[in-house]
Parts: C-alpha cells; structure tokens; sequence
C-alpha cells in the first residue's frame, strides 16, 4: 500500500476543480470548499480523491433545484480531521441512513450502488476513519468523515 503524507486541503481542492470543470454548461451549482489550515495526514491521495470525487457525484445527483450548493469543510477536532460534505439535495430517507453504504444499495434508477459503500471502504478500512449521515431532510444532506492527522 502506497502511504505518504499529504496535505488534505490540497486534495480536496484539486477534486473541487476537478469536479467543478465537470459540471455541465448549463449547471448553476457552486462547489466551496472553506479549511482554515491545510492538515497532514498519513493516506493513499489516488484513493481519497476518488471517494471525494463520489461524495461529491452524489451529491450532484440529488440536486434537483435551479441554484445548487456543495460546500466542503474541512476543521480539526483534537487530533483528528473532519471533513464536512453538505448539499442542498433532495436528501437521504433516515432509514437509509446506513443503507447507503451497502453495496448494491441505490436510489438511482441507474447505478449500481457501489460508489458510496466502496467510498465507506476507503475511508474505515484503507483509512481508519469514519463516514456518516449526520443529518439529512428534503433541505439537503450532511456527510462527515473523520481520519487521523499526523
């Protein structure tokens, strides 16, 4: 397993761009991302990158308004990093709270329902941290995911 040390605020921005020059033409969402210091952490950036990237895809999906808003932040809580990912989506049921990180779980009339449970699998067991709803409602929805810094 390929570790180093990586500034997560470097990596989450480089996923922003990247899925900020993805949105089509005709979108009206804005993505922000909003840390007040750039955390070490000890992870695979290939890898994390690709579970932000999905967070931020599903996201995405369940934004049905005409302005829609990703925000990202990004805080320290003693020696731990949390990552927020809040939409204003069409949210989750709270019944599926957990359900989303099943494999083969999906509200989508088109998706496997591998994105969110490989994203929970990068983050636990990669990663050693945590992923969870925190909060969800038709008003949008709340991820967070917690991992160690260095």
């Amino acid at each position: 397993k390929y570790y180093s040390q990586r500034k997560l605020k470097s990596v989450l921005e480089k996923v922003t761009l990247y899925m900020v020059e993805r949105l089509p033409k005709t979108s009206k969402t804005n993505i922000i991302l909003s840390s007040k210091k750039n955390v070490q952490i000890l992870g695979d950036p290939v890898l994390l990158s690709w579970a932000f990237e999905n967070i931020i895809k599903n996201s995405i999906d369940a934004i049905n308004k005409e302005k829609g808003e990703i925000s990202i932040n990004l805080k320290t809580e003693s020696n731990d990093v949390i990552i927020i990912f809040s939409d204003n989506g069409r949210g989750v049921k709270r019944n599926d709270w957990n359900n989303i990180f099943k494999p083969g779980f999906s509200t989508k009339k088109r998706g496997w329902g591998l994105g969110l449970s490989l994203t929970q699998r990068i983050i636990k067991e990669i990663h050693k941290g945590d992923i969870m709803v925190v909060d969800s409602s038709n008003k949008g929805t709340d991820i967070k995911i917690r991992l160690s810094s260095i």
